[in-house]
């Protein structure tokens, strides 16, 4: 289908020739992505090639074609367009290796276009050749672009320790010069050696350097990237190339950096060849190699958080099936009433919650709640308030008396401002319901037969003022009546216009499909809010609770 679309016939090509796209996300982190045939579609949907997910890219953003026999990237009339080295795409863009394709939102997806794979042997073997009889200048152009190439290609993917190597290598290659050392900052902030190399390829230890400590310390703290310089007149000469921090975005709105004065590391180089001379040719590579290191080294740190943060969300996923057993999936059938409800967290971990307890005297409580945030804070809170409220309701205290020991209980063992809106009722024989609404969005009060109208908050959220009042409300039910309790993700919902749901249309859902059943009427509404958002992730939980009295209870 999307050969048809874009009106191009599919091409499978070679592996041997393969071009690659490095997919950069929001993180920084970097994947290789191949690009077996064409068309290669890029956008939101699953069903492209290479899907990305923000929903600010279009469902069908892109796509690698190509045009006489030369790959380039194409627009598929994109909302934000696509972008190739910061100029738009207007139809077709011829691409060319290492060029960079953005899709027209800040802090999104990245993707380099890398359009052939040559090993770092066999550059390194390159810059070795010596070069062609036509003069000083000639030969150090020449360096500089094979070693800018071999800084390329260090995006490549090699394991850290390989691509340090390959560095040190390349600048000993450049500068003539015999021994190397890489230093880094581990977490104490300490310099330790992480790699050390000689002209011959030989790896070196800790015991072979020989340099001055506070050289090295210098330069990592110091303003200068590259100092050269022959230490108390001995018969050697020393560079020291800092390895600079990568610029900080302190914001993405305004587009401001921030570039840290501590470098990551340092390069040490030196050599008995004391009339050895480094031209500005020289430098320029070294700066470049320098910024392909910190690149490689910031990405293997990423890396390593990505691991821990898969970790983590490892044990959130564990924490969710937790929570999500604590709220009920379905309810049994109760006399006098049905009832059904929908939880769908906004993260992994989330802090809506809901519940239906059956309580001394033939009486049954409802509560819908939302805790202030979301995540694991969220959560946790959520957690002491199901069990406190769990707790309470053994004691068949009244409505209001409920309300005020959470408040107090939340009051006293939560942060600061931290709170939960809440919607607590209880349902007695002969329809009769006892409710407060503390903060919380207005529930839904629908008749049989009737127009809906709002159950607006009397009260504070809980969690506020540890002193605060609580007033009951009372309702009388009649068969046919309905009750829709929800959180503000559903109302709060959002279509890639900007466009909230919002209370109106949640009225006009629950109207429109009243008839139902309370499982019909809960999964209707959910369907109409997703029709509605089309595919927008949601921004905040949803909860959802349809009571519908019947009478008798």
């Amino acid at each position: 289908m999307a050969a048809r679309r874009l009106g191009k016939r599919t091409v499978t090509v070679s592996a041997r020739s393969t071009p690659q796209l490095v997919l950069i996300d929001p993180s920084g982190a970097r994947t290789q992505v191949p690009i077996g045939k064409t068309p290669f579609t890029i956008g939101r949907l699953s069903d492209n090639d290479l899907p990305l997910r923000d929903s600010r890219i279009s469902r069908h953003h892109a796509a690698i074609v190509l045009e006489n026999g030369h790959y380039a990237v194409q627009d598929q009339n994109s909302r934000h367009g696509t972008f190739v080295n910061g100029e738009r795409v207007e139809t077709v863009r011829p691409l060319r290796n290492n060029d960079r394709i953005e899709f027209g939102v800040p802090g999104s997806y990245v993707l380099l276009f890398v359009s052939e794979e040559e090993s770092l042997a066999r550059l390194l073997e390159r810059v070795d050749t010596p070069a062609p009889a036509a003069g000083t200048t000639s030969r150090e152009l020449r360096n500089l672009n094979l070693l800018l190439e071999v800084g390329r290609s260090l995006q490549a993917g090699l394991a850290l320790e390989d691509v340090l190597a390959t560095v040190v290598d390349a600048c000993l290659k450049v500068t003539g010069t015999q021994r190397g050392f890489l230093f880094l900052r581990n977490e104490r902030g300490e310099l330790t050696l992480e790699v050390g190399r000689d002209h011959q390829k030989r790896s070196l230890g800790p015991g072979d350097f020989q340099g001055s400590p506070a050289f090295v310390e210098e330069i990592v703290r110091g303003s200068q990237d590259i100092v050269i310089t022959n230490p108390r007149g001995e018969p050697r000469a020393v560079i020291g190339l800092a390895l600079p921090r990568l610029p900080h975005v302190a914001s993405l709105e305004t587009t401001l950096t921030e570039y840290l004065p501590e470098a990551l590391g340092v390069i040490y180089l030196d050599t008995q060849l004391s009339s050895q001379v480094f031209s500005e040719s020289d430098k320029q590579v070294l700066r470049s190699l320098a910024m392909e290191a910190v690149g490689v080294i910031e990405n293997a740190r990423l890396f390593t958080a990505a691991r821990d943060k898969e970790r983590l969300e490892h044990e959130l996923a564990i924490a969710r099936d937790i929570q999500q057993a604590l709220l009920p999936k379905r309810f049994r059938r109760h006399p006098g009433f049905q009832v059904a409800g929908i939880n769908i967290p906004s993260q992994q971990v989330g802090g809506d919650y809901y519940d239906l307890v059956e309580i001394p005297g033939q009486r049954y409580a409802f509560v819908v709640a939302d805790v202030s945030g979301k995540g694991i804070s969220a959560a946790l809170l959520t957690s002491m308030l199901q069990g406190a409220l769990a707790a309470m309701l053994e004691l068949g205290q009244p409505v209001g008396a409920v309300a005020r020991q959470l408040n107090r209980y939340l009051c006293q063992r939560s942060e600061m401002n931290r709170f939960a809106t809440f919607f607590f009722a209880v349902l007695a024989p002969g329809g009769r319901l006892e409710y407060i609404n503390a903060g919380h969005v207005p529930p839904l009060f629908l008749p049989a037969g009737g127009d809906a109208r709002v159950l607006r908050a009397e009260s504070l959220p809980l969690g506020l003022f540890e002193e605060g009042e609580f007033a009951a409300q009372v309702l009388g039910l009649q068969p046919g009546d309905t009750l829709v309790l929800y959180t503000d993700g559903f109302i709060d919902a959002t279509n890639p216009r900007g466009e909230t749901y919002g209370l109106e249309r949640l009225k006009k859902a629950v109207a429109r499909f009243s008839s139902r059943p309370a499982e019909e009427l809960a999964q209707a509404v959910l369907g109409d809010v997703r029709e509605f958002a089309r595919e927008t992730p949601p921004e905040d939980d949803m909860t959802l609770l349809v009571v519908r009295y019947e009478g008798n209870a």
